[in-house]
């Protein structure tokens, strides 16, 4: 791979990227010593090597420098259980078998291969349930990644019986993203949250409540953990960043994820279109910014979170890396760092572990484990805390056992709900809420609700205890948030996103 380097040279070639032997800058800017916000979309990285010919889409099948890239942003250096054959075996290396350790677990859930990493003494003793980590691949990697790339097996054995817990690794596919798709092709998070973890508590002695549930994962799978805690708070107490892909709408983000398109279908003979994902971040990008861990920061109050990190500067036993290393490490540091900017601002208790030196790699994920591990041992069984504060940009979303559903016609948007407890609640956003309340009240029990008109009204339970009301915001937006025009709309007016707070108290029986 070194000779490709040599061999690369820069060149502006204006919107022409068929030019012999030359691909648009992206990611090779960092080479060039200068920050991706800096450089041209004009600039091509060119190489004399004739096998590295690109058409307007980089055939990465031919170059050598783009299987290094792909490899630094998480790929495992040679971990695959399932034969792979072609040009994808230079990214997704057939030659590491999966585990023997009897520990190890090889299942099927709906298809999708999953290793269970199972406690030492799981089967002798019968009564004993346990907490369990869910831990998750970054892209081309895959479910025997973590233990094949990392000390996960020889750590898990060393840790003493009361910090013992079930450890589950699905596979999340080459494109992991942490949502289901929008070409409705993958639905990973629908999988996950409604498949894989009711499955393992069905099939498994796990201790089966949010309060003793994790989630934890390497690069873009720390993204896949820390989505789901916070579009899922009530499922998970704890969640790990290990070099994680935090901020997928950040401009490198949004181009690390087409070029991995890109790449899956030249070398791996996918069929994704640059938008089946996310979709289009200029058109619909809350398509992206509703999968952003960054923009969903304040839905992480009652988790406990840890974020580490090198900074892609290399260590000094780490010789002269490949710069795609440093330039992936230093990519997910600015994304880690952006991640902790936003849990600060919102007001959530956080560890951060940021790394002197450090490029990307698998086996980061060996001290963040470390770390990680008596902390969320610490997280599991304490008492959930309310109050709540939860943002969604769905138009039908649930936590903590509430439910907000929004009618059509109102663009895409966040809706932030803030203090939800027994005594009500705040909305900031557009349009008509249908909000369910968790069964915090009596059967048939009355209830006196404030803020939704002039006068207060009375509410009865259902049998259940919940009680349900729409909450008036102000007009629908019909701009979708984060779009030029909406961003133009909000900044023109102040009052652009309406706020009402709603008061229970009960009526005197």
């Amino acid at each position: 791979m070194e000779r490709y380097w040599k061999d690369i040279s820069w060149t502006d070639c204006g919107d022409d990227t068929s030019m012999y032997g030359c691909t648009p800058y992206f990611p090779y800017a960092l080479d060039a010593g200068v920050s991706r916000r800096d450089v041209p979309r004009s600039w091509c990285a060119c190489s004399t090597d004739p096998y590295a010919r690109s058409t307007a889409r980089p055939r990465v099948v031919r170059s050598a420098v783009a299987v290094a890239f792909l490899v630094a942003l998480g790929l495992p250096s040679g971990a695959r259980a399932r034969e792979v054959t072609g040009p994808c075996a230079t990214v997704m290396d057939p030659n590491n078998a999966p585990s023997t350790d009897p520990r190890i677990e090889h299942i099927f859930v709906a298809g999708i291969h999953v290793n269970v990493l199972l406690p030492p003494r799981y089967h002798q003793e019968h009564g004993r349930r346990y907490p369990v980590l869910y831990l998750f691949h970054g892209a081309f990697s895959d479910e025997d990644s973590f233990s094949t790339q990392t000390n996960l097996l020889s750590f898990t054995a060393s840790q003493p019986e009361h910090l013992q817990a079930i450890v589950v690794m699905p596979d999340g596919s080459r494109l992991p993203a942490g949502r289901d798709w929008v070409d409705g092709a993958h639905p990973q998070e629908t999988f996950v949250i409604k498949t894989l973890l009711p499955y393992i508590d069905a099939h498994y002695r796990t201790l089966d409540d949010g309060g003793h549930r994790a989630g934890a994962g390497f690069s873009g799978g720390a993204m896949n953990a820390a989505v789901y805690a916070a579009r899922h708070p009530e499922l998970f107490a704890a969640v790990g960043s290990f070099s994680g892909f935090l901020d997928p709408y950040d401009p490198t983000g949004i181009d690390i994820v087409q070029e991995f398109v890109s790449y899956d279908d030249d070398l791996c003979g996918g069929t994704i279109a640059p938008y089946d994902i996310w979709g289009d971040p200029d058109v619909h990008p809350m398509g992206w910014i509703g999968h952003d861990p960054v923009y969903l920061a304040r839905s992480l109050h009652d988790i406990s979170v840890y974020i580490s990190s090198a900074n892609g500067v290399p260590c000094d036993d780490q010789g002269d890396p490949d710069p795609f290393l440093v330039f992936a490490e230093s990519a997910v540091y600015a994304m880690s760092l952006s991640f902790d900017q936003a849990l600060t601002e919102a007001g959530v208790a956080h560890t951060t572990r940021f790394r002197r030196c450090g490029i990307h790699q698998f086996s980061n994920s060996n001290q963040g484990l470390a770390e990680f591990w008596p902390q969320m041992f610490e997280a599991f069984g304490r008492r959930r805390l309310h109050p709540f504060d939860y943002r969604t940009g769905d138009a039908s979303a649930s936590a903590w056992d509430w439910s907000f559903d929004v009618p059509a016609g109102r663009a895409p948007e966040f809706l932030d709900i803030t203090g939800a407890s027994a005594h009500g609640l705040s909305l900031t956003g557009s349009g008509t809420v249908r909000v369910t309340t968790a069964p915090l009240f009596g059967k048939r029990e009355p209830v006196v609700v404030s803020g939704l008109g002039d006068q207060p009204i009375t509410l009865h339970a259902d049998d259940a205890g919940r009680i349900f009301f729409d909450v008036t915001l102000e007009a629908p937006h019909a701009l979708e948030e984060y779009t030029a025009a909406e961003r133009s709309a909000e900044a023109a007016d102040p009052r652009y996103f309406a706020t009402r707070s709603v008061v229970f108290s009960r009526s005197p029986r």
